[in-house]
């Protein structure tokens, strides 16, 4: 009865209020030891840091001395060198001897840090510029006034050092200039060791490409000291005294610890036994029999607070389910489709296999791929060609089973697992999904051709680690057998079709492909007109190859899978462009126009193909000509393709990557081989029309590429709206049926006019 007349009387408070009162002793006694403690360990620091500093700054002066003298004993060295005098005298042979000769091992004094030697005319011409036209060090100096100075480049600070060049000892007769370059931190590396100084700490507040007088250099240079035995004494009395902090905090805690049990810790555990029972559905509602002796303001907020948090977790539960599942299909559904996608698959595939691990698969593995769908999708535009896929997935995922899933493994190609599936089943199945497909009504988009796929299919019975790849390979194998006159579009793997893959598209095109090589003249070029954003005017043409057969004209879809299934890239590139020279020499491409040339992967690496295009240089002085090399076809010798794409570039060609973004290497080649022009895919170009995620990445990757020196090519522009976005992205050029269609030349055209 006492004890209930007290808490009737004393009001419940916050617990800040309690926990005041058993912390303030605590607080006081802490504060007035930590600021001893910390004030004697800030003083110590900073006298210890400032003298390591101003140590660090002496070494870093007297290595930046040793530097410029060492600078100087490379230009008397040089001024001795007959080689280097005989270079001013006649530089035809000065690249070869820069390269080569200034920089090797004991010809100059330090040549380990040495990154350039130049030499400089009179007039303070660098003499690689005289000679070739190019030069790593700057092409001219002021011959007055020579100081040394920094500059920063492609993130490294570079020292420079220029000397006059004298024939004589007597330094009477000035013959010209000598330049040399030190990467600036390495330099230091290499004259000595620092005791004080971390070297890779200094740094120059430059940007790229700005400069810095040598004698402004030691103001600016940010520099850190190397930890010393100091500093480590500092740490041991700074953790010395945390220990002794510690220890007060410890004895304090657990007096408060036991104060505060009464008013806290007990109410504490009869709340929460009231929310495990909630938990377990046993009491909705907490009532007032939780409390201690001192009722707690907090607490009481909680109880009334627990019911509509209950309620709150449970709506969270349910949102949380439905974004998983968002996500989840975002990352494993065609957004174009709504099939799953190649993710998608490989994760079915890898459950498959751990779901039969000690059982046999029995899996038949269906591939599905439209019958001439590039021609569909370059004679109808690529909205339509979408839609046309879109109802090839509709008619598939119609005629699969419940439980089979379709996968779009990418363009017009699907796939479809089929679990506990003998051979006679899968061809039941595809058969059905064959007559799906020639049921859907194509003729509402507007395309008159019929729509037809061809089926490969392919067994498994025992699965290994490179299961997967070859069974895609065999289902390719016997897709493209379907494809065959007379074979019903649909066809089964058998080791028959592997071994005589090389005839599964012995066929009418593979003749006329065959006879097209042998005679250009039966080569129809198609140009196609590729627009100068700045001055809205055609600038060039695209030449694209196609056959006149006997049952009409053969398309690249039908005529390039030959070309690549034989190997006859490089003869196939031989054909077009001589059937390209005979049509400039026919006049057929006006003069001050251009034409743009596409060569193969095979065919960049091909001597007989390079001496081809080298008979083009004739006509660079009326024709801008312009090489496109799919940025997926140099998967090999990139080197011998590199060197190739330069030579060709000295003799004026304008070298483009074509289909950017379309393969996997796009990033490697731009930065390994010799580009002018980078021409965008057209999925990518595409997908700029449309909103979220990959617009933006398009979008940042053309100002990426553009920043980078390139200039850009915009494929498949087939509408206003989409030449307006990209000319405001920063696009130089642009194509497509909006612009202008690939149509042949039966008459030399006139000069193309503003669009």
């Amino acid at each position: 009865m006492r004890f209930a007349s007290i808490r009737e009387r004393l009001s419940p408070r916050p617990i800040a209020h309690y926990a005041l009162l058993f912390f303030f002793v605590l607080l006081v006694s802490l504060g007035v030891f930590a600021a001893l403690v910390f004030h004697d360990t800030a003083r110590l620091k900073d006298q210890i840091a400032q003298s390591e500093e101003k140590l660090a700054r002496q070494e870093l002066e007297e290595a930046i001395g040793l530097m410029t003298r060492q600078a100087e004993d490379a230009a008397q060295a040089l001024m001795h060198w007959d080689e280097a005098r005989q270079q001013l005298d006649n530089p035809a042979y000065y690249a070869y001897w820069r390269n080569t000769r200034a920089l090797a091992a004991g010809m100059l004094p330090g040549t380990e840090s040495l990154d350039a030697v130049d030499l400089y005319d009179l007039k303070g011409r660098n003499l690689s510029v005289v000679a070739t036209g190019e030069a790593i060090m700057p092409p001219h100096i002021a011959t007055q006034g020579m100081q040394p100075f920094v500059r920063h480049e492609n993130g490294h600070d570079h020292l420079y050092f220029f000397y006059p060049f004298h024939q004589d000892t007597a330094r009477t007769a000035l013959a010209g200039y000598a330049g040399f370059k030190y990467d600036f931190q390495d330099g230091l590396n290499q004259l000595r060791k620092f005791r004080y100084l971390d070297l890779d700490s200094v740094r120059i507040a430059l940007r790229d490409g700005q400069s810095m007088p040598l004698k402004d250099v030691m103001p600016a240079l940010q520099v850190r000291t190397i930890a010393n035995p100091e500093t480590r004494a500092l740490e041991k009395i700074i953790t010395r005294s945390f220990y002794e902090i510690a220890l007060i905090i410890s004895v304090i805690s657990l007096i408060a610890y036991l104060a505060l049990v009464s008013i806290v810790t007990k109410p504490l555990r009869r709340l929460s036994g009231h929310i495990e029972a909630m938990r377990h559905g046993k009491d909705g509602t907490l009532g007032g029999s939780y409390q201690g002796l001192l009722a707690v303001t907090e607490l009481e907020s909680v109880r009334h607070s627990l019911n509509d948090y209950q309620r709150q977790l449970d709506d969270m539960h349910v949102s949380l389910a439905h974004k998983n599942q968002e996500l989840w299909a975002l990352a494993h559904r065609d957004p174009l489709t709504g099939s799953f996608n190649r993710r998608a698959f490989e994760d079915d595939w890898s459950a498959m296999l751990r779901t039969h691990a000690d059982t046999s698969l029995g899996v038949a593995f269906l591939l599905f791929d439209c019958d001439h769908f590039k021609a569909i999708n370059d004679t109808y535009g690529h909205q339509v060609g979408d839609q046309v896929i879109q109802g090839l997935a509709e008619s598939l995922r119609g005629a699969l089973r419940a439980a089979d899933r379709l996968y779009r493994l990418g363009g017009d190609e699907f796939a479809t697992l089929l679990a506990s599936a003998d051979t006679e089943r899968a061809r039941q199945v595809a058969e059905r999904c064959m007559e799906h497909v020639l049921r859907h009504d194509f003729t509402a988009l507007g395309v008159k051709e019929p729509v037809r796929i061809s089926i490969g299919i392919a067994t498994l019975d025992a699965a290994d680690d490179e299961a997967l790849q070859r069974m895609h390979r065999q289902a390719d194998i016997a897709m493209y057998y379907a494809k065959r006159p007379g074979q019903g579009k649909i066809a089964v793997y058998t080791s028959e079709m592997g071994a005589g893959q090389e005839a599964l598209v012995s066929n009418a095109e593979t003749s006329a492909v065959f006879e097209a090589m042998a005679d250009p003249g039966l080569l129809e070029m198609h140009y196609q007109p590729v627009l100068a954003l700045s001055s809205s005017r055609v600038e060039y043409y695209e030449a694209l190859a196609r056959i006149r057969g006997g049952r009409g004209l053969i398309v690249p879809a039908s005529i390039f899978p030959v070309v690549e299934l034989r190997g006859l890239e490089s003869e196939f590139d031989l054909a077009v462009l001589e059937r390209v020279r005979r049509d400039l020499d026919a006049g057929c491409i006006p003069a001050g126009a251009g034409v743009a040339l596409n060569v193969s992967g095979p065919g960049i690496v091909n001597a007989h193909v390079i001496d081809k295009l080298m008979q083009f240089v004739a006509w660079l002085p009326e024709y801008k000509l312009v090489l496109e090399v799919t940025e997926t076809s140099l998967i090999t010798q990139i080197a011998q393709a590199s060197a190739n794409l330069n030579r060709l570039r000295l003799r004026g060609f304008t070298i483009a990557l074509d289909d950017f973004g379309s393969g996997y290497s796009s990033l490697r080649y731009l930065a390994s081989m010799p580009v002018d022009l980078v021409k965008f895919d057209i999925s990518m170009v595409h997908s700029l029309a449309a909103k979220g995620r990959q617009a933006v990445l398009v979008e940042d990757l053309a100002r990426l590429v553009k920043d980078a020196g390139y200039a850009l090519v915009a494929e498949g522009v087939e509408s206003e709206a989409l030449l307006q976005k990209v000319t405001a992205l920063g696009f130089s050029h642009a194509q497509g049926f909006h612009i202008g269609h690939a149509a042949p030349l039966a008459t030399p055209l006139s000069a193309v006019g503003a669009l």
